[in-house]
């Protein structure tokens, strides 16, 4: 299969300057130039007129999961609403979603009022039953007991609240909006370790940023800094990215099917199938290294698209947590430093909502909700053999009960 970039990243801005060497002091450093960080930059420049603020990005901007995403923007969090009702409770569990719904419009709001052209269509999502319906019916009975948004279709339910978006455009756009508040944007310019110290000094490989405060949003890179080691893994997912296809569905939907392991789709504004799916990667040692997808999911794409034809694909490394929930707070080790990390593929929306809950965090002393995700220790994953072990289980689990629902 011919791997390429992101499909997205033509619409990408011209490259920016790097690090320029020696010590460069700010306000605020913010780690990442994926959604999550520059949302946080433009709500803090919003919010603190002339403060200085830095992103620092280790590659381009959208190197990382903002880049690879299908583009697809859904509420929800964690792996299932039933199982988040069980540990969680009804009421956390309602609180939690309903979040992720205001999360799907503040990224709507936000595109609309920064006038950012990023192909953003609330056109809703499909859950569709894939083999068997068992687990749609249990979702579906899970919204209706809370009292959540859903229509129910033939063989599927549609979510209203969601959408489908350009991410490259996006990021393009928040660029601009960041820097002409006057943000500082550095790429090529790789955070080596974070201080515990007050002011924090960031160290680069060709220089230092101190800043009096730091935002960490670096998704599954976070680890490599040091910072929540253990309690977010780098997991590899797979996209593949098909010619215009003959037949788009009317509605236009992004679609997911409801299998534990499950694939999703949406087509672009060209009828370009993207598609994404497939066993989820852990690599030893958490290894963030370029992956190929799988053949497998070739062969998934083409059990639901049997004509289509696929041009190529792409992976991409997220953040994963073991309890599937977000880790938004003040580091443990430096209370100067606020990571936001951890959104389990559901990043779209919430790493975009989280520019505004990381604002209220250093202006205003405290999390804008009292929900679950606001938490500075996510579950900590003890020894890297232990890591990869219990991850390839629970995959293999989730794949052996999806097969015996099958039957």
């Amino acid at each position: 299969m011919k791997h390429i970039s992101p499909i997205w990243a033509e619409a990408l801005p011209p490259p920016l300057p790097t690090h320029p060497g020696g010590t460069l002091r700010c306000d605020v450093a913010v780690v990442g130039a994926g959604f999550a960080g520059l949302s946080a930059a433009l709500h803090l420049l919003r919010r603190r007129p002339g403060a200085r603020v830095v992103v620092l990005e280790a590659g381009r901007v959208g190197a990382g999961a903002s880049g690879a995403t299908t583009g697809m923007l859904s509420p929800g969090v964690g792996q299932d609403l039933p199982g988040l009702i069980r540990r969680l409770g009804p009421g956390n569990a309602r609180a939690l979603y309903l979040a992720t719904l205001d999360a799907v419009r503040d990224a709507e709001r936000l595109a609309r009022d920064e006038q950012i052209a990023c192909e953003l269509e609330l056109c809703g999502q499909l859950v569709v039953a894939g083999h068997r319906s068992r687990r749609l019916e249990r979702f579906t009975a899970a919204l209706a007991g809370l009292g959540l948004p859903f229509e129910p279709r033939p063989g599927a339910v549609r979510l209203p609240v969601a959408g489908t978006l350009h991410p490259g455009k996006l990021l393009a756009g928040l660029v601009a909006r960041v820097t002409k508040l006057g943000g500082v944007i550095l790429e090529g310019s790789r955070v080596r370790s974070v201080g515990t110290t007050q002011p924090v000094s960031l160290e680069l490989e060709h220089g230092t940023v101190v800043a009096d405060e730091v935002v960490i949003a670096t998704a599954g890179f976070t680890p490599g800094l040091g910072v929540l080691t253990g309690r977010v893994l780098p997991v590899h997912l797979q996209v593949l990215v098909t010619a215009p296809i003959a037949h788009p569905w009317p509605g236009r939907e992004g679609v997911l099917d409801a299998r534990r392991l499950f694939s999703y789709w949406r087509l672009t504004n060209d009828d370009r199938l993207v598609f994404g799916g497939g066993r989820p990667r852990y690599r030893w040692r958490g290894s963030t290294a370029p992956l190929a997808p799988k053949s497998s999911l070739e062969r998934e794409l083409h059990h639901v698209f049997p004509d289509a034809h696929v041009e190529g694909g792409w992976t991409g490394v997220i953040g994963y947590v073991a309890d599937a929930l977000p880790a938004i707070h003040r580091w443990t080790r430096n209370p100067s430093v606020v990571h936001a990390v951890g959104w389990c593929g559901h990043g779209v929306a919430l790493s975009l909502a989280s520019g505004a809950w990381v604002t209220k965090l250093l202006c205003d002393g405290a999390a804008p909700q009292d929900l679950p995700w606001f938490r500075a220790k996510p579950p900590h994953v003890p020894f890297e053999a232990v890591r990869w072990l219990s991850f390839r289980a629970a995959v293999g689990a989730m794949s052996l009960f999806d097969r015996m629902e099958r039957r």
